[in-house]
């Protein structure tokens, strides 16, 4: 887990009585069973994802989200031999810096609950390891959640409002929202205006921001083309191309507020 802190363990050699034994038995020695995994390194429970989970107390009230921050009692094992790799005592941190598996698991318990995680190597360190954990090793967590807090949810864009009707020949989507008969911006001027970024396909909004100040010929060539567009005191929202490495588009509502001469260190 990226946020936590591992101990290495220590492993006690245990020496076989067999060993001790002055001479060898006469006949072979029948093949050994193999040991059957303990009950506590086992899971009842499987998810779509290959997590698996056995509730050892149920908690009450609302579950954490990829954005909480928790507070958990833990133990971390290796399903292999059950040998321990880390422990913490009300240990802190968010759900979104641990290992996939460990966060899946969080997000299904509730504060008060004790659950133990069965995490597949593939929802946890993988080929690569770390530390005191092997490469492909699956691992087993106690965990008791203790607390956790969220932030509020961000707002969301009205499905309605996230797409645009209009589109220019560069490829640039566009609505006027709110029609204006102010001064349009020049390459050599610094535009002051209200944005909100937010996702085209969910509409969660990712940025806002008011009285920004952005000297036109420093912006990304899209960007500029939808302020030139623009007067003092319109609203558009603008449908950027999604981006080659992206996973979705953003979109933008833009005010146009008031321009200016750009200073000549952002010419």
């Amino acid at each position: 887990m990226t946020s936590l802190t591992f101990k290495r363990a220590c492993i006690t050699a245990v020496i076989s009585p067999a060993l001790v034994l002055a001479f060898a038995p006469a006949h072979a020695a029948a093949p050994v069973a193999a040991k059957p995994t303990s009950p506590a390194l086992t899971c009842h429970v499987m998810t779509p994802e290959g997590l698996s989970y056995t509730v050892l107390k149920a908690g009450k009230g609302e579950r954490p989200n990829a954005e909480s921050k928790v507070v958990v009692n833990y133990k971390g094992m290796l399903t292999a031999d059950g040998t321990q790799f880390d422990s913490g005592q009300a240990a802190q941190f968010p759900v979104g810096g641990v290992i996939p598996g460990f966060a899946q698991g969080l997000q299904l318990m509730q504060a008060g609950g004790s659950y133990r995680l069965c995490i597949p190597s593939k929802l946890g360190y993988g080929e690569a390891g770390t530390g005191p954990i092997p490469a492909n090793a699956d691992l087993v967590f106690e965990v008791d959640l203790l607390s956790f807090t969220s932030p509020p949810p961000k707002p969301v864009i009205p499905v309605a409002e996230r797409s645009c009707t209009q589109t220019t020949s560069s490829g640039l989507g566009f609505d006027v929202l709110k029609a204006a008969a102010g001064k349009n911006p020049t390459d050599g001027d610094l535009v002051l205006v209200d944005f909100t970024v937010f996702d085209a396909t969910s509409g969660v909004v990712q940025q806002k921001s008011e009285w920004e100040k952005i000297p036109l010929r420093q912006t990304a060539p899209f960007f500029s083309e939808s302020l030139k567009m623009m007067s003092i005191g319109s609203t558009y929202r603008f449908c950027m191309p999604k981006a080659a490495n992206a996973a979705s588009a953003s979109n933008v509502i833009v005010t146009l507020v008031d321009l200016r001469p750009a200073p000549a260190a952002d010419n």
